[in-house]
């Protein structure tokens, strides 16, 4: 019989807990779990998700490495890079979540590490997700739209607009495009432009092979995060991120005396939708852990991301954000 890989998650706040059930799923048992030096919920964490291990310091879990076979890094991210440092050095698998620094140059000294580490990009693991990297890797060059509606609240102290989520959440756009059109450089860059300060703008990139994607940072704006990559009279997509469909051909309406309009329909000829383990879980995670499972055999899933992704995003994110 097969031994279960043993798990060791770092962090106690609500996707910690997701991370745990998809672990489980995965295959994984749980046995540590830590949060930060004179955590106030940890204990209460390990009762309630029945992880027996409970650890006062996540730095001390980290060595004990012969106590685990992987680790999860569910940190705030001004923690996460000295916890990956240390995780590196065991040379176990580590999967962090996102973005995993705050700007992109807190990552330089570990990306050509060519370290066993995951990051938690879980998009990329979506069905509809795959589908969309099917489409555009069956034919030629496409031209994406991204549309990241982000939330950015006026900080209340500065007057100005508070752009943390576009590092910690639009970066989930930013990667997704750069996993489905491999090797996208930045060409050029539009804000709008408020009274000395960002108020959302456009990303155009191009990838190697011809793919023409623009990034509208439409923040704020009433509209879905969506995805729409054309090419030769068909559109796939995403809209929302965890639901897609092709659409071939257009059936057109003619005007009559009751309806004076002309009606332009798209025809969708296929509807993907998401797999089961993204409707009982948080989506994509189950997938990504069993991608984190693999890893503990040596073998390296080509789906998630490593930190190399990460820096890419957080990039791109600098470049709307105008830093």
């Amino acid at each position: 019989m097969k031994v279960q890989a043993r798990l060791a998650i770092v962090g106690t706040g609500e996707i910690a807990g997701f991370h745990v059930s998809a672990a489980r799923e995965a295959g994984f048992v749980v046995e540590h779990v830590a949060a930060r030096p004179n955590s106030t919920t940890v204990k209460l964490f390990g009762q309630k998700l029945e992880i027996p291990q409970v650890w006062s310091d996540p730095i001390s879990l980290i060595h004990q490495s012969s106590l685990w076979d992987a680790i999860i890094l569910a940190v705030s991210t001004e923690a996460m890079v000295p916890l990956v440092e240390l995780a590196i050095e065991t040379g176990k698998p580590v999967l962090a979540e996102k973005p995993v620094g705050i700007t992109s140059r807190t990552l330089s000294h570990l990306v050509g590490s060519n370290a066993p580490v995951l990051v938690g990009f879980n998009r990329r693991f979506y069905t509809p997700v795959q589908a969309a990297k099917n489409f555009i890797e069956t034919g030629g060059p496409c031209l994406m739209h991204l549309e990241l509606p982000e939330d950015v609240p006026i900080d209340r102290q500065t007057g100005f607009r508070d752009l943390k989520s576009v590092r910690l959440n639009s970066v989930h756009g930013f990667d997704l495009v750069n996993y489905l059109a491999s090797g996208l450089t930045i060409v050029d860059v539009h804000h709008v432009q408020g009274v000395n300060e960002r108020k959302g703008g456009i990303l155009v990139l191009r990838s190697p092979r011809g793919d023409l994607c623009t990034i509208s940072a439409n923040w704020n704006a009433p509209a879905n995060f969506s995805l729409a990559i054309d090419r030769d009279g068909e559109r796939f997509e995403l809209r929302p991120l965890e639901y897609g469909a092709i659409y071939r051909g257009m059936h057109v309406v003619e005007p009559t005396i009751e309806t004076p309009i002309r009606k332009y329909l798209p025809q969708r000829v296929i509807e993907v939708l998401p797999d089961q383990d993204s409707i009982d879980f948080k989506p994509g995670f189950v997938a990504q852990c069993r991608a984190l499972l693999d890893l503990t055999e040596g073998k390296r899933s080509p789906i998630a991301a490593g930190l190399r992704d990460a820096q890419i995003a957080l990039k791109m994110a600098e470049t709307l954000m105008g830093n």
